[in-house]
């Protein structure tokens, strides 16, 4: 049976009177934070109607993505510019669409109680996907906001051993006062799985007359994923009273912050356990190096980091248009990995000290440059200097924007890339910093709705997982270079959107890439009895053949492989989407051209996408 979705979300403000709340939501302000030094960004209010339906984790990832088949599942996109940059904690890296914490949260100040509730549903019989998401925020008075998330994710999967049940939710707040100001978030995620190693039958992929649910796996395995975070920014400005007037006859005063002093605390907790109830006659593993009939690896990592800054306000003087900040950074962490009764701990310290010169205030020209040198403790030696530069002006009609970014980092490798023991799994690595130099601009006219994204990278002493699943060094240099474009297209009640990318890497048994990669979404797009929104279109992704890595359950990697090539195959999905005031809903059915179309639908090797 077809995957078939059903959507239905409910925006509503509570008031006394409901239908006085206009529909532009001008009662409501959001906008994101930089989890280190807690700078606002500004983000529009979700409101729009146009493709709720990918609005799901795995599609707002990337529009390409390596995953198990289901939502909730270790997911990696097979866009190189796309992916996170790595963490300390490399067990991770496979969850990042799913983690709430204060770099995805979303921060709030509203006039009236602000409530959100969004439920989707679909799957074949008895095997249904359910997420659900929750948010309630509210301000006590105009300086001060607290609010609630709940996110929950039930998706048994179309094949065996293959259910993902996921939770998370947070507390958040922010105090905006005249010289005092704060914002924090208290985060939980708990993220759990089974393993199955992908399907045995990789040639008959769909096989007449069985269900996907009989279809034989590899393993029986579970994993556990946790991450906990306390996030709380703290900052005092020092300033004066300035002038301002408003016409002949009144002037109003407004304070001018000079000087500002802040405090950055994170506490993350984070957690990997992998289990497997027996280990006995089980070919999937090469290894087994304990003499137990059943593996139990978890491995941890806890961070306290301390952040201290001071800061020259950029709008304080006009013949000073720019800011500057200093840093001093703490990094206190406890790695742990133990499988079964071996414990293993490390201590590690880092102290960072560091700089920002910004422009952040001007109509026509940004900027933002940041360098860091870790000076003392574990990473000593490491540094980083990275920005980005914008210009923004009209020509003619159209609104103009060039912007230019780019990065260069030295980094050492994690701890768990250089020692890791487990029941299939045993390495002691003494690998080099990694070298990263990165260059990129955008190129955009959003009157046209065009954009062009150039991006290039160097990458020396690169760490990858090789075809053994181990942790590999690269001694030499891998480039990869990407152009992303983006055109859309409107001709009366009809669009057309268009993304594609082109990826190229100069060593594709270390590092490979989908060469081509497309998106394409087609719709009809109208206003029904004026009050309802519609919208109904097909969309297709698509990239070319490649060596798509594998995925290793035990450690949580995608590692490489060179036997199987995954691509070539598009994937169609028709959907109808609806706006009436503030509630949304749709229904989608997902990969439509397995109806009329053969071909063998794999996300990654062993592991198919949903039929």
């Amino acid at each position: 049976m077809k995957k078939i979705v059903f959507c239905i979300q409910f925006l509503f403000i509570v008031v006394v009177c409901f239908a006085q709340v206009p529909p532009n939501y001008r009662f409501v302000k959001t906008w994101h934070i930089d989890d280190r030094f807690g700078v606002a960004d500004s983000i529009p209010v979700d409101t729009t109607h146009l493709n709720y339906q990918g609005a799901n984790p795995i599609d707002r990832f990337s529009i390409a993505n390596s995953y198990n088949g289901n939502l909730g599942s270790p997911i990696q996109s097979k866009l190189y510019f796309d992916r996170p940059a790595n963490t300390d904690f490399i067990f991770s890296n496979a969850y990042f669409p799913y983690i709430m914490n204060a770099q995805s949260a979303t921060f709030y100040n509203t006039k009236t109680p602000y409530s959100y509730l969004d439920y989707n549903t679909g799957g074949s019989n008895y095997r249904a996907e359910d997420h659900l998401k929750f948010l309630f925020t509210a301000n006590v008075n105009k300086k001060l906001n607290f609010g609630t998330t709940l996110d929950y994710i039930y998706a048994p999967g179309e094949y065996k051993n293959q259910a993902v049940q996921r939770f998370s939710g947070s507390l958040f707040g922010s105090y905006s006062g005249k010289h005092y100001s704060a914002i924090g978030i208290i985060s939980i995620n708990n993220l759990s799985n089974y393993e199955n190693g992908g399907i045995v039958d990789t040639f008959n992929i769909n096989p007449s007359g069985i269900a996907t649910s009989e279809i034989k796996t590899n393993i029986v395995g579970y994993a556990n994923y946790k991450s906990n975070q306390l996030f709380y920014n703290h900052q005092y400005s020092v300033g004066f009273e300035r002038p301002v007037r408003i016409n002949d006859d009144s002037v109003r005063m407004d304070y001018v912050p000079v000087t500002s002093f802040a405090h950055t605390l994170k506490v993350n907790d984070e957690r990997k356990r992998y289990f497997e109830p027996s280990t006995v006659g089980k070919p999937f593993y090469v290894n087994t190096y304990l003499p137990f009939n059943q593996t139990n690896d978890t491995s941890a990592l806890q961070t306290i980091t301390n952040n201290f800054s001071v800061s020259l306000v950029e709008e304080f003087n006009k013949w000073i248009p720019f800011g500057l900040t200093a840093f001093i950074e703490n990094e206190l962490q406890n790695y742990t990995f133990n499988s079964d009764s071996l414990v293993n701990h490390m201590f590690q310290t880092t102290t960072k000290v560091g700089g920002i010169l910004s422009k952040q205030k001007g109509q026509i020209f940004r900027y933002n440059i940041l360098g860091e040198l870790s000076f003392l403790g574990y990473k000593a030696g490491n540094f980083k200097l990275e920005g980005n530069v914008g210009g923004f002006f009209k020509l003619w009609k159209d609104s103009i924007s060039l912007v230019a970014n780019g990065f260069i980092r030295n980094e050492s490798p994690s701890y768990f890339l250089q020692h890791y023991q487990s029941n299939h799994f045993i390495w002691d690595n003494s690998f080099s910093n990694i070298y990263r130099t990165q260059i990129g601009g955008t190129f955009s006219i959003p009157t046209r709705l065009f954009s062009l994204k150039v991006s290039v990278e160097n990458l020396t002493q690169y760490i990858y997982f090789n075809s053994s699943a181990l942790p590999q060094q690269f001694s030499g240099n891998i480039q990869v270079l990407a152009f992303n474009l983006k055109q859309d297209f409107h001709v009366g009640k009809f669009g057309l959107e268009n993304n594609v990318v082109y990826q190229l890497t100069s060593n594709h048994g270390i590092l490979p890439l989908p060469e081509v990669t497309l998106y394409h979404n087609l719709y009809y797009d109208d206003l029904w009895f004026k009050v309802l929104s519609m919208q109904i279109g097909v969309n297709v992704r698509y990239h070319t053949a490649y060596y798509a890595p594998s995925y290793m359950p035990a450690t949580g990697q995608f590692i490489n492989q060179s036997k199987v090539k995954i691509g070539n195959y598009p994937v169609m999905t028709a959907y109808l989407n609806f706006h009436l005031k503030r509630t949304r809903f749709f229904f989608e059915y997902y990969h439509l051209n397995e109806l009329f179309m053969s071909g063998k639908y794999f996300s990654m090797p062993n592991y198919p996408i949903d039929p």
